[in-house]
Parts: C-alpha cells; sequence; structure tokens
C-alpha cells in the first residue's frame, strides 16, 4: 500500500512540474541587472549579496514545497483577455489557477518592466480577487474565507497575489527568493 502512494505521490510531483514548466512567459527579456546579478554572486568577495531568482524557479520551488490544487499556467493571451493585464509590460511572470471550480487557489507573480504600471497592475490583481470572492461567497464558503484572507502586495518591481490556503508558507518563498 505504501509503495501506491510512493508511486501517486511521485506521479503528482512530476505532473506539477511538466504543467508548471512552461508558466512563466517566454518574453521575458534578460536585463543588464539579471546579468550583473549574476556575475555578483559568482564573486567570492560577496558570498553575503544574495540574487533573486526568476520567477519560474521560484513557481517551481513553491510547486516543490506546497502541494497545489490542481494549477494551471495561464498565457498572454488568457491574461489580456480576463483581467486586462497586457503581458508586454512584464520582464516576466507566472499567472497560475486552480483548474478545478471548486478551489479558489491563485499564485500570480509578476516582475514590472516599468514601476509605473504598479498601479494599474495592483488593479487588475485586485480584480482577480473581486471575481474569486463572488464566484465562492455564496457556493464554497471555506474558499471565500481563503480569499477573503488574500491581498496584493509589492516590492520593487515586483507584484503578487497568493491565494491559497498555504498562503504564509507561499508568500515567505516568494518574499525569501525575490528579496
Amino acid at each position: 500500500m505504501n509503495t501506491i502512494k510512493s508511486t501517486k505521490a511521485v506521479a503528482a510531483l512530476a505532473a506539477i512540474m511538466l504543467v508548471c514548466t512552461g508558466c512563466s512567459s517566454d518574453k521575458a527579456v534578460p536585463t543588464a541587472n539579471t546579468t550583473d546579478q549574476t556575475a555578483v554572486s559568482d564573486t567570492a568577495d560577496n558570498t553575503d549579496t544574495k540574487t533573486a531568482k526568476s520567477i519560474d524557479e521560484i513557481y517551481q520551488e513553491i510547486g516543490q514545497t506546497v502541494t497545489l490544487q490542481s494549477p494551471q499556467c495561464m498565457d498572454d493571451d488568457f491574461i489580456s483577455n480576463y483581467y486586462g493585464i497586457d503581458a508586454s509590460m512584464l520582464e516576466e511572470y507566472v499567472f497560475s489557477m486552480s483548474e478545478d471550480a471548486a478551489q479558489a487557489e491563485t499564485i500570480i507573480i509578476m516582475k514590472l518592466k516599468n514601476t509605473d504600471d504598479l498601479a494599474s497592475l495592483q488593479d487588475s490583481l485586485q480584480t482577480v480577487v473581486d471575481e474569486k470572492k463572488n464566484e465562492m461567497e455564496n457556493y464554497i464558503p471555506e474558499q471565500f474565507a481563503i480569499v477573503e484572507k488574500s491581498k496584493v502586495q509589492t516590492k520593487e518591481n515586483y507584484i503578487w497575489l497568493v491565494i491559497s490556503e498555504n498562503a504564509d508558507a507561499i508568500t515567505d518563498i516568494i518574499e525569501s527568493d525575490l528579496f
């Protein structure tokens, strides 16, 4: 029986890894800062210097650390059509939602090209929260409670939203890997 559970767990983890491998936008544009950060991390004299991981690497770490509920990564067309987010404003992103309609779980992490777009993206992510609340409020009270606790967070040119029963653990991973 334990072998079956182990096999299922490995299969589930492999499926999550496959689904999430292509989550971030393929339009990520390397910047001088990315190159400089790599150079700093390779310098022996700067062992205390910490570099931010890519958003895709952070999302993979989340998937390895926390059990996600049927994650489905959304593409440029989806985020544009449903939430008015112009992917060209983003250097890189992950926009993952549970494909199970009974689960509110949503993980969105975005790195903006220009911090002037921050207010617009905050509004767009607040729309995600508001829509999830409306979907869950009268139908799935426990999921509504999870959405109620969520909030859009920002720091520098990053913005993220975590709607999950594991929100604290996921947010800790994001914050520790970005800053």
